[in-house]
């Protein structure tokens, strides 16, 4: 099969079969997708009763869960296949790799904001917490950019991941600066002016800022904007990281793929 329908089929087999990988690992992914999520909503919605506060906690808690998932599974997929030993299969195969790289991206993004989309509303419904949504569509469209932000994010970090020796702390350094300069844990007017600034290039923090605006009713379609051009400046470093990664594969042969 070739052509977009061949892309499109690489990317969904791929999606998969990384859920499945996932599914199988699943205390991992319980902790990330299901007790965080279900831990950040009791501890935080234990003194809010006004429906419109408890909106932006649970918009907090939605992205910072996603977050994590990226820079813990998203982030880490080409380095957990290199200590599989299929990553040189994955980046010599008949297919395009940074496609089924993508797809992959894709399938762990997904299975992330599925499974605490679904914590957060069970969550929710045993708290008998109300919450308030002004504009759903509109929330919907705003957590699927997260969504493909997430994926594009995965794709770039993974490959930024495999080439450095300190993967794991560079995931463990990006969890919190990120909860703070998207404004997800506090309001962004409670931290310095200087760090704010950083936030500028955080596609979380626009995203917020739009989910914020949907529950209230009114979309800022401005801060949608910029999500997606920022999103789409992570998939084009994406691309050419994923590039730097092939070429030191398979021309400079200095990657290690075992």
């Amino acid at each position: 099969m070739t052509g977009d329908g061949g892309v499109l089929s690489a990317l969904a087999v791929s999606a998969r079969h990384q859920v499945l990988i996932y599914l199988m690992e699943w205390k991992f992914s319980l902790v990330l997708g299901v007790v965080q999520p279900a831990v950040l909503l009791l501890v935080n919605l234990s003194s809010v009763t006004d429906p419109a506060a408890a909106g932006r906690v649970v918009l907090g808690v939605v992205l910072m869960s996603f977050w994590t998932s990226t820079v813990w599974n998203g982030a880490g997929i080409l380095r957990l296949e290199r200590a599989e030993g299929v990553l040189a299969a994955s980046l010599y195969s008949c297919r395009s790799a940074l496609v089924v790289l993508v797809g992959k991206s894709f399938g762990s993004s997904l299975l992330a904001v599925v499974s605490v989309l679904l914590t957060v509303s069970l969550s929710l419904a045993a708290l008998g917490q109300p919450i308030s949504v002004g504009s759903p569509g509109w929330l919907l469209l705003g957590l699927l950019v997260v969504l493909l932000s997430g994926t594009a994010l995965g794709v770039l970090l993974s490959c930024v991941f495999l080439v450095s020796r300190f993967g794991a702390q560079i995931s463990g350094a990006l969890m919190y600066p990120v909860f703070l300069l998207a404004g997800l844990l506090i309001p962004l007017r409670m931290i310095p002016r200087e760090l704010g600034a950083l936030s500028w290039i955080v596609s979380f923090r626009w995203a917020m800022a739009f989910l914020e605006s949907c529950t209230a009713g009114r979309p800022a379609l401005a801060d949608l904007g910029v999500t997606v051009l920022l999103s789409l400046g992570y998939a084009a470093l994406g691309h050419y990281a994923f590039g730097y990664v092939s070429r030191r594969a398979r021309v400079a042969g200095t990657l290690d793929l075992e």
